[in-house]
């Protein structure tokens, strides 16, 4: 992690939180699932970890069109664009046929250099991920009775990871990209339980006193039945009980046309919005999956 001074922001209800912070936790929350996937998996898939000075890239040669999961981080960091460091992970991202997302964390003393670099090298602004925190209070809404939520601590508990690839659209192959997480060290994986049968997770990674929210995923026949408002009244609730203070998330930004399912559930678990985060892609604005 660099060195870097925090800087103080703060929601409408006073709740603090350091972007800096937010985007360090969220270098590890890819680093590590892609750190988790066995050799070979990556090996067929082209699944590929950069390192680049402060540019981390996380790329998947057989998911090449999926740019949620192309993602360059880091293009706001002391020296990414000055010591071409950000220029060398798009130019080897480009070798392997993958146009990534640089996400820009705005409102730095960096934000500017990095947008003007990445208009010159031909990307745009698209669509962005809205951030949210909330601090570790007892979640002030009640989880739906029918849905039960079971933490899985390893691989063939639950079909976890298959979950999660599904309920993203993605390949049956890419559960193999989660398959490793749940039991491993930091992580908290659960899975909602609808008559039994497994249909929705969750996930969290822990980091000095901070919870990273993700993997919010839902099998179709579950979906409208409250699993995530189940997961995430049990992930607040764990997070709590760990010893985090803040508690991170984020979901795609509202736009007309746009499902906003979990942008609304993220609010009603008492969360607020704190910045909106620009993805830049050479294409442009694109739909994720």
């Amino acid at each position: 992690m660099l060195d870097r001074k925090p800087m103080a922001a703060q929601t409408e209800s006073g709740v603090n939180y350091d972007p800096l912070a937010l985007d360090a936790i969220e270098h590890r929350f890819w680093r590590e699932v892609w750190e988790s996937v066995p050799a070979r998996v990556a090996d067929e898939h082209g699944i590929e970890l950069g390192r680049f000075g402060p540019v981390q890239a996380t790329v998947v040669r057989d998911l090449a069109e999926v740019q949620m999961i192309n993602l360059l981080l880091g293009a706001t960091d002391p020296g990414a664009v000055a010591g071409g460091e950000l220029e060398a992970a798009i130019e080897w991202a480009r070798d392997r046929g993958v146009d990534p997302y640089v996400p820009v964390t705005p409102g730095l003393s960096t934000t500017g250099e990095a947008e003007t670099f990445l208009r010159g090298a031909g990307f745009a602004p698209g669509y962005g991920w809205m951030k949210f925190v909330r601090d570790a209070h007892p979640p002030r809404f009640s989880p739906p009775s029918d849905v039960e939520v079971v933490e899985q601590t390893g691989p063939d508990e639950h079909p976890f990871a298959a979950i999660v690839a599904a309920g993203f659209g993605l390949p049956a192959w890419c559960a193999e990209l989660f398959a490793a997480l749940p039991g491993r060290a930091d992580w908290r994986c659960y899975v909602a339980l609808v008559d039994g049968q497994a249909q929705a997770t969750g996930a969290m990674l822990l980091d000095t006193g901070i919870a990273e929210l993700g993997m919010a995923a839902t099998l179709e026949p579950a979906r409208r039945r409250g699993c995530q408002a189940a997961l995430l009244h049990r992930r607040i609730v764990d997070a709590a009980a760990a010893g985090c203070e803040l508690l991170f998330v984020e979901t795609g930004e509202r736009v007309p046309g746009r499902p906003s399912n979990s942008y609304r559930n993220i609010l009603r678990a008492g969360f607020e919005e704190a910045y909106l985060c620009p993805n830049w892609g050479a294409a442009g604005p694109e739909t994720d999956p």
